[in-house]
Parts: C-alpha cells; sequence; structure tokens
C-alpha cells in the first residue's frame, strides 16, 4: 500500500511539471466522459430504468394491428373474448384516453383523464396515497361517479389537502366524488400529467358494447403475465386467438392481429434506435479523446526513457515502471472523470428541458447513483485503455541504449512512432464513420423540412374546444355552437379562411366500399381517414384542391351525403379514372342504403398528417354538418398577429359559452414543427459529436505531426544544409501525415459503408450508402487533416540548420 501511494505523490509531481500538456489532457476527457455520461443518463433514465410498477418485465401491452395500422385500438367484443380465451395472463386491463370539462372552481378547465377499470391499478401493482382505488362496483353501467386525482393535480388544485376525499367535481355537467389520490408515478406511456383516472366500463355502452365488433374506441390494454410464462408464449397464444376470431368473424377481424409488447417496449421504442446510435457516436468521440491522450503521454514517454533506464538500472522492476506510468494515466482519468461529471450535470439537465415533449421519460435523465457508478468505471476504463500503450512501450526500454544516448533509443522510438500513427489513423477512421452518419442525418433533415405536407401550415392558428355531453350530446346542439363560432370569425380583420373541423391531423380509420367492388372478401376489403371539416375549414388549412369543389352551406344535414377525397384515396379506389361523381359505401352498412353512401364532390392534395416523416394513409373528408361531432379544432388563417388572435378566440368561446375552456391555442407551424422535434435533436447532437470528433482528430493529427517535426529538426536541418529547398522539406513532412490521412479514409470509408446501414431506419427520402455524402466528407476530412498537417510542416521549413545541428 505504501508503494501505491508513493506511485500516487510521484505521479502528481510529474504531472504537475508539465501543467500545459495535462490540463489539455484533462480537458480532451473531460469533453469526451462528460458528453458519454449525459447521454449514458437519458439512456439509462429512458431505456434501461425500470418502469415503476410491480415487476415491470411481467406487464406487457395489448392491441390490435393491421396491415395499415400497427397499433390500432381495441374493439370492446375482440378484448372480451381475448379475456375469455386467454391463459397466459393474470389479467387484462383496458384503458382510454379522453378530456374532461371542470367547471364550478373559477374558470372553466380541459383536464386529461383516464378512463381505467379497477383492475388496471393491481395490475400495475399502485396504491393511492390516499383514499382507495377503484372497486368492481365502481365498474358497473350505471354507477354512481367517482375519481381518482394524481399527485400533480392534487398539489397544483388542492394544495396536497388530506380533507380532499368526499369532494365534489363537475366533469362535463357530471358530478364525480373524490375517492383517493394516487402516487407521483406517471402513467403507462404518458409524458402528459393525466390529471385525472375513472372508471371506463360505466359508460361501456358508449363506446360500442360488444355487439359492435368493428368499433375501435379508443381503448388499450395492460396485461400481466402469469408467473413462469414467457413472452414468447404470451405472443403465440394471442396470435392463436387473432386467427380463431379471424375465422369466427371475417367480417370485421379478417385483417385483424393481437400485438404483445413488452409494456417498456411500447412506450420506448420509437425513440430507442436514435438513443442508441447517439450512445454509440459519443462512444467514438471518447475513443478519439482516449487515442488523443495516449499520443499526449507517448510523447512524453519517449521523453522519460533516460529517467526510465536509469530506474532499471538501479533495481526497478518492469511491471514497476508500467504501474507507475498507469497510475499517471488513471490520475488523469479521474480528474478527467470529475471535469466531464460536473459537464454531464449542466448537459442532461439542458438535454432534459430542450427535448421534445413525445419523447418519454426523458424528465427523468439525472445525473443519480448508477449514472455516477457509469461515470467511475468509464474513467477507470478510458485510464487504462490510453495508459497502457504508453507504459508498455516504455517498459521495453533499452537500458544501455537510452543511458548512452541521452534518452533516444531507435528501438523504443520507432515502436512509438508506430503505435502514434496507428492511433492517429483509428481517430480518422472513427471521424470518418461519425461525419458520414451526420451527414446522412443532416441530409435526411433537410429533406423532412423541405417536404411539401400537403398544406400550408403558415399563418394558420388552431385552438382545440372540447363539447361536454351535458350541453352538447345530440347533433342539433353541436352544429349551433360550431356555425355561431365559425362566424365570429368570418368577419374579423385579417382572417382569411376560418373553419372548425375534427381531428386537427389525421383521422380515424373507417372501411369503405366502391361501385363496382361492394362484394369484395372481408380481408380484402379497404379502409380510409376520415375528417369531418366545416365549409372552410380546407382553405384555412391550405389544402389544395385539383378537381371539383370544396364543401358549401348547402352541405347540411338535409342534403345528399358527399365527401372530397385526397389524391391517395383516389387513386387507390379509382385508378386513372375521375373520382368526380364516384359513390363510397360504409362497409358497415348496406350498399344499397342511400344513407350508407356519399358522393365524391372534390379531389384534394394528399396530406401527411401523421408528420411529413411519417407513413400516412389515404384521407376522405366528409362535411361536419353531416357528422357532428363533439368538440374539435377551430381553424383560422390570417394575415394579422397570430399572438394576438389567441386571446380574441379564447373570448369568443366564453362568449358563446363560458364553461367550455379553450386549449392546446398554438400555430399550426409549431405543431408540425413538435413531429419532427425528436429526429431534430438527434441530428443537433450527432452533428455535435461528429464536429467534436473532428476537432480532436485535427488535434491528434497536428500534435503528431508537430512531435514528429521536432524529432528529426536534426535530419531536416541536415537536408536544408545540404541544399534542401522548402518544398522538399514541405513534400517529406506531408507525405506522412497524407499516409496517415489515406489510410484512415479508407477504413473509415469501409467502416462507415458497414455501420450506417443501422441508421436506415432513422433516415427520410435518403439511403445509407447516399453517394453523395460518401464523396463529400472525405474531401472536409482531408481538408481539416491537410491544414493541421501543413502548419507544422511549413515551420519544419523554417528550421535554423546551424541552430539545429548545434543544439543536437
Amino acid at each position: 500500500m505504501q508503494s501505491i501511494w508513493q506511485d500516487i505523490r510521484h505521479g502528481f509531481r510529474v504531472l504537475g511539471k508539465r501543467p500545459g500538456i495535462t490540463l489539455i489532457a484533462i480537458l480532451t476527457l473531460g469533453l469526451g466522459i462528460g458528453a458519454n455520461t449525459a447521454i449514458f443518463s437519458v439512456v439509462d433514465a429512458v431505456l434501461l430504468r425500470p418502469l415503476p410498477y410491480k415487476q415491470p418485465d411481467r406487464l406487457v401491452f395489448l392491441s390490435e394491428s393491421t396491415p395499415q395500422i400497427p397499433n390500432m385500438s381495441i374493439s370492446m367484443a375482440n378484448l372480451d373474448d381475448w379475456r375469455a380465451m386467454n391463459t397466459v395472463f393474470e389479467n387484462i386491463a383496458p384503458y382510454r384516453a379522453n378530456l374532461a370539462v371542470l367547471t364550478g372552481e373559477g374558470q372553466a378547465e380541459s383536464l386529461r383523464m383516464r378512463e381505467i377499470t379497477a383492475s388496471l391499478f393491481p395490475t400495475l401493482g399502485v396504491q393511492p396515497i390516499l383514499g382507495r382505488a377503484l372497486t368492481a362496483d365502481d365498474d358497473k353501467v350505471g354507477a354512481a361517479p367517482v375519481v381518482l386525482l394524481s399527485d400533480g393535480y392534487w398539489d397544483r388544485k388542492f394544495a396536497r389537502d388530506p380533507n380532499v376525499l368526499g369532494k365534489k367535481l363537475n366533469l362535463d355537467g357530471e358530478i364525480y366524488t373524490i375517492v383517493g389520490v394516487l402516487p407521483n408515478t406517471k402513467f403507462h406511456g404518458s409524458w402528459r400529467d393525466y390529471s385525472l383516472f375513472t372508471s371506463l366500463w360505466r359508460h361501456e355502452d358508449a363506446y360500442g358494447g360488444a355487439a359492435q365488433r368493428d368499433e375501435h374506441p379508443g381503448i388499450y390494454a395492460i396485461a400481466r403475465m402469469k408467473p413462469g410464462v414467457t413472452l414468447e408464449q404470451a405472443r403465440a397464444q394471442m396470435k392463436d386467438i387473432g386467427a380463431q376470431l379471424a375465422k369466427q368473424y371475417p367480417k370485421t377481424n379478417s385483417t385483424h392481429s393481437v400485438t404483445t409488447d413488452p409494456l417498456l417496449n411500447a412506450i420506448v421504442g420509437d425513440v430507442k434506435p436514435a438513443l442508441l446510435v447517439l450512445l454509440v457516436a459519443v462512444g467514438f468521440v471518447l475513443v478519439i479523446a482516449c487515442a488523443n491522450v495516449a499520443n499526449l503521454m507517448l510523447a512524453r514517454a519517449t521523453e522519460r526513457q533516460r529517467e526510465m533506464a536509469i530506474r532499471v538500472a538501479l533495481g526497478a522492476t518492469r511491471g514497476r515502471l508500467i504501474r507507475q506510468l498507469l497510475t499517471e494515466s488513471m490520475l488523469l482519468s479521474v480528474f478527467g472523470g470529475a471535469l466531464g461529471l460536473a459537464i454531464a450535470f449542466y448537459v442532461a439537465a439542458a438535454l432534459s428541458a430542450a427535448a421534445p415533449a413525445n419523447v418519454p421519460r426523458i424528465d427523468g435523465a439525472s445525473v443519480d447513483g448508477v449514472v455516477l457508478a457509469f461515470t467511475f468505471i468509464v474513467s477507470l476504463l478510458t485510464g487504462l485503455f490510453f495508459g497502457i500503450f504508453p507504459a508498455w512501450q516504455v517498459s521495453r526500454t533499452d537500458v544501455h541504449e537510452s543511458i548512452k544516448e541521452g534518452g533516444r533509443s531507435a528501438t523504443s522510438s520507432a515502436g512509438h512512432k508506430r503505435v502514434r500513427a496507428a492511433l492517429v489513423v483509428g481517430e480518422i477512421a472513427v471521424s470518418m464513420i461519425l461525419l458520414v452518419g451526420a451527414g446522412l442525418m443532416l441530409k435526411s433533415f433537410y429533406r423532412v423540412l423541405h417536404t411539401d405536407p400537403g398544406f400550408n401550415q403558415y399563418g394558420v392558428l388552431t385552438a382545440t374546444i372540447s363539447l361536454p355531453d351535458s350541453h352538447y350530446k345530440d347533433p342539433a346542439t353541436q352544429r349551433q355552437f360550431v356555425d355561431q363560432l365559425v362566424k365570429k370569425f368570418q368577419t374579423t380583420p385579417g382572417v382569411q379562411a376560418v373553419g372548425f373541423q375534427k381531428p386537427l391531423l389525421g383521422g380515424w380509420e373507417t372501411s369503405y366500399l366502391v361501385d363496382g367492388h361492394i362484394d369484395l372478401d372481408p380481408s380484402q376489403i379497404p379502409s380510409t381517414d376520415i375528417t369531418s371539416v366545416t365549409p372552410d375549414s380546407m382553405r384555412a388549412m391550405g389544402v389544395h384542391l385539383i378537381l371539383g369543389r370544396f364543401f358549401t352551406e348547402a352541405d347540411n344535414e338535409k342534403a345528399p351525403p358527399v365527401c372530397i377525397v385526397d389524391t391517395t384515396m383516389a387513386q387507390l379506389a379509382w385508378p386513372g379514372q375521375d373520382p368526380i361523381g364516384k359513390r363510397i359505401f360504409a362497409a358497415s352498412g348496406s350498399p344499397n342504403d342511400p344513407a350508407h353512401a356519399r358522393t365524391v364532390v372534390g379531389l384534394v392534395a394528399h396530406t401527411k398528417n401523421y408528420g411529413v416523416d411519417q407513413p400516412s394513409r389515404e384521407e376522405t373528408y366528409i362535411p361536419y354538418a353531416q357528422r357532428p361531432l363533439q368538440g374539435g379544432s377551430l381553424v383560422i388563417r390570417s394575415a394579422a398577429d397570430l399572438g394576438g388572435l389567441a386571446s380574441t378566440v379564447r373570448a369568443a368561446v366564453q362568449s358563446l359559452d363560458a364553461d367550455l375552456p379553450v386549449r392546446d391555442v398554438r400555430t399550426l407551424d409549431e405543431i408540425v414543427g413538435d413531429n419532427v422535434a425528436p429526429r431534430q435533436l438527434s441530428v443537433i447532437l450527432l452533428s455535435s459529436f461528429a464536429g467534436l470528433a473532428l476537432v480532436l482528430a485535427a488535434i491528434g493529427i497536428y500534435g503528431v505531426m508537430s512531435y514528429a517535426v521536432m524529432q528529426r529538426t536534426q535530419e531536416i536541418g541536415v537536408r536544408i544544409a545540404l541544399g534542401a529547398q522548402q518544398r522538399d522539406i514541405l513534400r517529406l513532412v506531408m507525405g506522412n501525415g497524407m499516409t496517415l490521412l489515406l489510410l484512415g479514409l479508407t477504413i473509415g470509408l469501409a467502416g462507415a459503408f458497414s455501420l450506417n446501414r443501422f441508421l436506415q431506419s432513422m433516415l427520410f427520402q435518403v439511403k445509407s450508402t447516399d453517394i453523395m455524402t460518401f464523396a463529400s466528407v472525405p474531401f472536409l476530412l482531408a481538408a481539416v487533416a491537410f491544414t493541421a498537417c501543413y502548419l507544422p510542416a511549413r515551420r519544419a521549413t523554417l528550421v535554423d540548420p546551424v541552430v539545429a545541428l548545434r543544439n543536437d
């Protein structure tokens, strides 16, 4: 132990003799370790940390799926059959997201609410911190309405009042009794704050009921596997159950199957590839940082060969020398780790704050015990990585040659040169891989930003308004409210078009038939997304009309049913034909019933409603007057300031109904931007890591070439004395650097071709082997490397041969 303390004290003295090199090494390691720690904190929070439930690895997420929709909500009839037929789950607990309007507590408020069953919290292993959970009696149709509060809403609304139990809340015109408060645990899959939890089954009839198997009312389910049941067994049985139901109910289930996913994967599956790519990328940055520090250590080791030779001559073993040098490396890595930890605190906080809201669980990213352990292990491995090569090389020092020649051993110097050259080649290769990956992501993001979504999102303000059952249950009152609201803005200065629609983006899937194809096999019946719009809503959204017309006020509830289709829908239903005048039939009805037929009156451009970088489906629009819904989104296109218009929207709604809250008042451009925000963050981070790698690689090349010039000062002086010109010296020095560059580029290109195919799932309209990216990145890296080589080479041409020969 005493000898170890001696090594540590000696290590401090050695590092203190060259403070400049020591600080550069610590800063380099700090950047690499800090970036790795920050990204690992995000990966740990999002991907690795177990869900805060009892035995979370036994929880699975259930949904239906079709070839068009991979995660579709569950029919209640199918859900009943799943529960009755399976033998692999302890329980299947359904839930549904909803909104509730709170009145009677000051200004009306729209709250996010989960409709659940009494079995959900036992399935998750969650107990209320106050009061009780739902019971079987609460799940009965027509039961007295009760509600549980989230911890956050209890704190915000009731200041954590322990006497909140028994209080009444007026939700959608119905009086609910507060019976419990849940712990501060976010509900499955939600990065939003759900405030309320109430019973799903007491409204069973409202969701279609068991008799309507083709209704999919937004219900999903969480199930807990029985002890001893594996995920593969659960998937196999649910797949068999789905196949049985498809045979038993071909009209509604022929194309449907069951998705059985681990709950954690269902939550984070969309962001997992991007986070893993970033973790690998930042790991590459640390490798480059280690290579740079290893080069510094090798340079210092060369200078210390005579010292080491004397210590060996005095009886020090080679193992003792290796331990001393590794101790110095470990000291550097510890200081670098401490700096990296400080950097990680700020970077992790910044990532958590800057991350889009639709990145699940990222708000849990922090430097906790797990992250501290990761930093400690990375620091130790880093010290070993960059210290082992210099230590091994020094341990092979030729004692006699080093003492005789004053510290320069030809053998060990040659070995040092080979190792340092190999490290530089590795830095260039890794930088090449990162730069190509960043280039592909940048090009992909450019394509995303310049892809036409099919509508004009600029200059449009949107606002979401919910119409509760208590006042707007029948279609007449829904139509009346929407009509009055829209008319309030038609004469507003600056407003160019105003409409109301549901949903704002996307639509609800509906199966359909067309003339001449009404006797299709159930498995071949197509489907389309449906959006209900008022006459001017599509103009307000900036949807481009190609043929026919938009809806008018005449397309009301008394007029014949009509619709507008997009180009994708038209091509699928009537390829190569004019769709105007064609008819669409609801597949659930009778083709002979006029009430189930709609005539196409317009053709519009296809819109990418789920995000420009996401798959989109065919779209059909129907008049809101012919299919009113409980709420939707107000859409206003205006040449005036949209920020000032927001208060006008709220005032207009309040003037019609003081108990109606307005939420999500945002520009359409912001909504579209949110869809690509995760991709944007990934691009920024990957580009930053690639840029940092490029800088570190340039520093590494510069360091190696500078040291080579210093070591060859006498040789260069002799060459100049013998008549060598500046271009000869430049060619000599630059030739060595360019050789390393070409080797690194070759290896890097091969690595990029091999590894970047893993990026393909993250790219948009760009191939992972994009020729332009692979051709341009080497030029950028070569330009930087050329500059890093040229500066030492230029300095070599200025060597004074007299001074060089005298000093040696």
